[in-house]
């Protein structure tokens, strides 16, 4: 299906939900993104182990909260294509779920903070000109490639670790990393275009102070999550 195609499924999907119920997880996702670039801020001028661990422990709970979203919006899609019951608040944040969030959250961050290292390395050549500026720039773009190639391969991780959760499978992280990468084989180009397709919606979030997040974040939670279901219906 095509990024327009999808979109209308989310937007159906959306309107079976009651108001209140994606509105309140809305504003809940949007506040969680919010909160540790603010407490970054106010605290850009301070120093101190305390800030510090404050301001991780926000950044941990912020990244939780964001994946909470994405498997209740994803267990809604479900309930509304499928029946059964609606799903909890807080159905992503189970014992389970987290201890498998926190692994693949601290791969996913190494394989991100190891690309952006090569990405600094070469911007640093650039600047002392210990590399051909055409060789460096080329580098950059690539490496820049490669790691919005690579978030693009990890987008279905968290869906199916609750797939496993749910189901009760016992894979190790990296096989439902490997899921997620073979699910995402073919992909990429939509994923991306879809992903790019909101670009404009969060423009105007931005404009409005977050306050469209509360009902976007639903929206694009509930559109990738079809593709997601489309992803595994094509796969068998």
């Amino acid at each position: 299906m095509k990024a327009k195609e999808i979109r209308a499924l989310a937007r159906e999907n959306l309107k079976q939900i009651p108001k209140k119920i994606y509105m309140s997880m809305g504003l809940l996702l949007v506040v969680a993104n919010i909160i540790p670039s603010v407490v970054n801020q106010v605290t850009d001028s301070k120093s101190g182990v305390g800030v510090n661990i404050i301001f991780f422990l926000l950044e941990i709970a912020a990244v939780l909260l964001t994946a909470n979203g994405y498997i209740f919006f994803d267990r809604w899609r479900n309930k509304i294509q499928k029946g059964g019951e609606e799903p909890n608040a807080w159905c992503g944040l189970t014992g389970q779920h987290i201890a498998r969030l926190a692994v693949y959250g601290v791969i996913e961050a190494l394989i991100i903070v190891s690309v952006t290292l090569a990405i600094v390395a070469v911007i640093v050549g650039l600047v002392i000109s210990q590399v051909p500026v055409a060789v460096s720039i080329i580098l950059l773009i690539l490496l820049v490639v490669l790691l919005v190639w690579i978030e693009l391969r990890l987008t279905y991780v968290v869906y199916v670790i609750d797939d496993d959760v749910r189901t009760g499978q016992k894979r190790s992280v990296w096989a439902e990393i490997g899921a997620s990468w073979k699910l995402t084989k073919g992909r990429v180009w939509k994923l991306l275009c879809l992903k790019l397709s909101f670009l404009g919606w969060y423009i105007l979030t931005a404009f409005t102070l977050g306050i469209l997040g509360i009902w976007l974040m639903p929206y694009y939670n509930l559109a990738i999550a079809e593709t997601y279901e489309q992803s595994k219906e094509d796969k068998y």
